[in-house]
């Protein structure tokens, strides 16, 4: 009896404290989400303020009120549009360059050995984790080579086919390296099966191994559209009138005043396309995961 009363006993302070952890880590959880999401509702109640104020609390919806003025006066801009349309321009070029250079080198270091291959790809690795300082001054003398460039007679500068070029240029070495990683996993039956068949090597990486790594394909399409759309010093420094360029040109109003709902305003719509594609994206991202495609 004794020991049927101590067994009651110790099952239920296991339950008890099994849903004692289950409620800590619930109100954690909550915290941490509230945590999250505190400076984008922070934001969002900005941009519906009325006027151009900063939200500094719950009271200022009842002083100022809420409307969409700040969203109407952003998407019936001409110079909005205008941006736009270069930023989705960029996007596209940046991507389908990335895909197009990115994908025959990743491929050729995964399956091929040569001479260099090595030195090669330990010169991709620390150029892909070069940054701080040194990537400062890189921007700098990219800048005086472009704009020597554009005295030359070369239209660089104000040019925004020159982005796609210089995105993908700094999109190469980390994402040769993530696709590569990705090849690895394949099995190299695929490309003997298909070379025996007849199959030329455009054939195989184009429509077998390229079919086979969709969800590879979609992070490096990813990473290239956050790179070109949310860019904004290069842009800048070459005068290219992108969407982040807009935004930061608009924040401020005469006077050095800034305009803080117009800016929050804008700064959602910006963001929207990186939530969608994140949003649309979630699945193909596990399975990237599930591979080791993506940068732990």
């Amino acid at each position: 009896m004794k020991s049927s009363l101590s067994i009651f006993r110790g099952s239920a302070s296991f339950l008890a404290s099994r849903y004692g952890l289950r409620i800590v880590a619930t109100v954690l959880g909550v915290l941490i989400v509230f945590a999250l999401l505190y400076p984008v509702l922070f934001v969002v109640i900005t941009s519906m303020l009325r006027g151009n104020v900063i939200a500094r609390g719950i009271e200022d919806i009842y002083k100022y009120g809420l409307s969409l003025e700040h969203y109407i006066a952003a998407i019936t801009d001409h110079a909005f549009y205008s941006s736009l349309q270069v930023s989705i321009l960029i996007s596209i070029l940046t991507i389908t360059t990335s895909l197009l250079v990115i994908t025959p080198a990743a491929y050729g270091f995964s399956r091929f050995k040569f001479w260099g291959r090595d030195t090669m790809l330990f010169a991709y690795l620390v150029v892909s984790q070069v940054g701080g300082g040194f990537g400062v001054a890189a921007i700098i003398a990219l800048f005086v080579f472009l704009a020597r460039l554009h005295s030359m007679g070369i239209p660089t500068l104000g040019n925004p086919f020159i982005l796609p070029l210089i995105y993908t240029a700094n999109q190469v070495p980390f994402q040769t390296w993530l696709l590569k990683s990705y090849f690895d996993a394949l099995p190299k039956e695929l490309d003997e099966s298909s070379f025996i068949d007849g199959a030329s090597w455009s054939q195989i990486v184009f429509k077998v191994v390229l079919p086979a790594s969709k969800s590879a394909m979609i992070i490096i399409a990813m990473f290239a559209f956050m790179a070109a759309w949310g860019e904004f010093l290069i842009a800048s420094f070459l005068k290219v009138n992108t969407l982040a360029k807009y935004i930061y040109e608009t924040a401020v109003g005469p006077g050095q005043q800034i305009n803080w709902s117009d800016f929050a305003a804008q700064a959602i719509l910006f963001a929207l396309p990186i939530i969608v594609l994140y949003a649309v994206a979630q699945r193909y991202i596990g399975e990237a995961v599930r591979y080791g495609a993506v940068k732990g």
